[in-house]
C-alpha cells in the first residue's frame, strides 16, 4: 500500500543554483539513499511547496523533469509516486551538489554501460501472463527433472524463433537451452576442452567477462587485433576455436567483412577447429538489415551463441545455443553435471511468449525506442563534439565515441564518474597481454574512446549527457 511521504528538503538560495534542480536533487538524493521506495507518493506540488517556500509552480516543473528522466510517475489528479525501476536519474547540476563532495559511485545518477538494455520496458504483463498459461497448461511430468538440453517445448519454439529472426540454421535436436549468455560459452568450453581444445582466440578489444570466462574454463587466450572491418583472421592463428561478434563487434561496432568472414570459417575447416558466434544484439538493427550468421554458413562448424539479456532482461537468466551435432550431447552432459538442467517453469513461461508472439511486439516496440535515441545521442555528440567521431554500425545499445589524439581517455572517464555517470573506456576492453606484447598494426582499440550505451538513456537526459561529455573531454584534452 503506498503511504505519504514528508520531504526534506535544503534550499540554499545564495549559490546560484535554481530551486527547481535543488528540489530535483532532493528527491533523487531521498530515493538512491533508500529513504523513498517504489510506490511511495510524493508529497503534492502545493504541500512541497509550501514547506519548501517556493511557488507551486517550481515544485511543478522539478516534479515534471523527474518524470521525464524516470524516477517518478505523475498521475492526474494523484501525487506523484516513485517508479518501480528508477531508468536514469539527472545530472548533478552546479551548486549544492558539488559543495557536497565526490557521490559515491554505488549508485550512478546515469547509467551509460554499454551492455545494458531499458529494465522499464520488461513485459511484465506479457511475462505473467506467459507463466500464468505455463503453469495452468503444465503436466506433473514437466516438473521433475527433465532433458539437460532444456525444455523440448522451449527448443521446439526457440528453434522456429532463431531460423525466422536471427537467420539461424536451428532443430530443436541442437538447440541448448543456457541459463544466459556466459553460462552457454562457459558449457561449450568445457566441452572443446574435454576434446583436447587449448587455446580460444577472442577479438581483441573485447567484453571481458567473456574472457574470465573462457579462463574459468580452463583455457587459455589468444588475442586478435580489430579494426574497421572486424578481427584480423590470420590462417596461422595457433588457436582451437575463436571467439567472435560478427554482426557487431563488441565494443568497436565494426562489422566482420565477407572476405574475413570466408577466412575465418576457411580457418575453422582446416583445421579442424570451431567458431563461437556472440550474436548479442542482432535483433536491434537499425539503419540496413542484418546480416547472415556464420552459423548459417557452416552449422557443423559455428557454435552459435544468443541471450535474452539484451531484448528483455538480465533477470531472467536465459540463453541458447545452437550446436553442431557432434558437440550437443557433450555439451549437455555438461549442464547435467552443472545444475541438472535449467528451470522449466520460466522455460514454459519464455515458450508461451514467444508463441504468443508478445517477444515479437517486445522487440519491435524497443528497436524504435532505442533507434530514436541512437539518432537524438549522435546527433547531439556530432553537435557539441565535432572534434570527436562517432564509430560503429547504426545498431544494438552503445556506440563508439572516439576521441581527438592525445586525449586521456582514463580522465574523462574519472570525471564523469565524478558526476556520477556511469561509463567505461575503450581501454578497459583491451586484453591486457596483448598491450603488453604491443600488437601489429594499428588494431581499432588503440588511441582514446567512450563506449557510450544509450540503453537505459532517456531522451529527456540525451542533451545533458553530451553537454557532460563534452565537458569531460575538454578537461582530459
Amino acid at each position: 500500500m503506498n503511504r505519504a511521504t514528508e520531504l526534506f528538503t535544503e534550499l540554499d538560495r545564495g549559490n546560484g543554483t535554481p530551486l527547481r534542480a535543488q528540489l530535483e536533487h532532493s528527491v533523487c538524493d531521498a530515493i538512491a539513499g533508500g529513504g523513498l521506495r517504489p510506490g511511495d507518493r510524493l508529497p503534492a506540488s502545493r504541500l512541497l511547496a509550501e514547506a519548501a517556500g517556493v511557488s507551486r509552480g517550481v515544485v511543478s516543473e522539478a516534479y515534471a523533469q523527474l518524470a521525464a528522466e524516470g524516477w517518478i510517475e505523475i498521475r492526474r489528479g494523484r501525487a506523484p509516486v516513485v517508479r518501480a525501476e528508477a531508468v536514469a536519474a539527472p545530472l548533478p547540476r552546479r551548486g549544492r551538489a558539488e559543495a557536497a563532495g565526490p557521490s559515491s559511485p554505488a549508485r550512478p545518477r546515469l547509467d551509460l554501460t554499454a551492455t545494458a538494455p531499458d529494465l522499464a520496458r520488461f513485459p511484465r504483463r506479457a511475462w505473467m501472463a506467459g507463466t500464468r498459461r505455463a503453469l495452468a497448461a503444465m503436466p506433473d511430468a514437466a516438473l521433475d527433472y527433465a532433458d539437460p538440453r532444456g525444455d523440448e517445448e522451449l527448443r521446439t519454439v526457440l528453434a522456429a524463433y532463431l531460423v525466422r529472426v536471427c537467420g539461424v540454421a536451428a532443430a530443436p535436436e541442437r538447440v541448448v537451452v543456457t541459463g544466459g549468455y556466459t553460462q552457454g560459452l562457459w558449457l561449450a568450453c568445457r566441452a572443446l576442452a574435454r576434446r583436447g581444445a587449448r587455446r580460444v582466440a577472442v577479438e581483441d578489444p573485447s567484453l571481458d567477462d567473456s574472457r574470465a570466462t573462457i579462463r574459468s574454463a580452463g583455457l587459455e587466450l589468444v588475442g586478435v587485433p580489430v579494426d574497421g572491418d572486424g578481427a584480423r583472421i590470420d590462417p596461422r592463428l595457433d588457436a582451437d576455436a575463436f571467439l567472435v561478434t560478427p554482426a557487431h563487434q563488441f565494443p568497436t561496432g565494426a562489422l566482420l567483412s565477407p572476405e574475413r568472414r570466408r577466412a575465418l570459417l576457411a580457418w575453422a575447416a582446416e583445421g579442424d577447429r570451431h567458431v563461437l558466434e556472440d550474436d548479442y544484439d542482432s535483433e536491434y538493427a537499425y539503419d540496413s538489415p542484418p546480416v547472415r550468421t556464420l552459423q548459417r554458413l557452416a552449422p557443423e562448424r559455428v557454435i552459435y551463441l544468443g541471450t535474452a539479456s539484451k531484448t528483455l532482461a538480465p533477470a531472467l537468466r536465459m540463453g541458447w545455443m545452437a550446436a553442431p551435432a557432434e558437440l550437443v550431447e557433450p555439451i549437455a552432459a555438461e549442464r547435467w553435471a552443472v545444475d541438472s538442467g535449467g528451470p522449466a517453469i520460466a522455460a514454459r513461461a519464455f515458450a508461451a511468449m514467444l508463441a504468443a508472439g508478445e517477444v515479437d511486439r517486445h522487440i519491435r516496440r524497443t528497436r524504435r525506442e532505442y533507434h530514436l535515441r541512437r539518432d537524438r545521442l549522435v546527433a547531439a555528440l556530432r553537435e557539441r563534439l565535432p572534434d570527436c567521431r562517432v564509430e560503429g554500425q547504426s545498431g544494438g545499445l552503445h556506440l563508439l565515441l572516439r576521441l581527438p589524439p592525445g586525449a586521456d581517455e582514463d580522465a574523462a572517464v574519472a570525471a564523469l564518474e565524478q558526476r556520477r555517470i556511469r561509463i567505461r573506456g575503450l581501454a578497459g576492453y583491451r586484453l591486457a597481454a596483448l598491450e603488453e606484447a604491443g600488437a601489429a598494426g594499428s588494431p581499432a582499440g588503440d588511441g582514446p574512446a567512450l563506449v557510450v550505451g544509450y540503453g537505459r538513456l532517456p531522451l529527456a537526459s540525451i542533451d545533458a549527457v553530451a553537454d557532460a561529455l563534452r565537458d569531460a573531454i575538454g578537461a582530459a584534452g
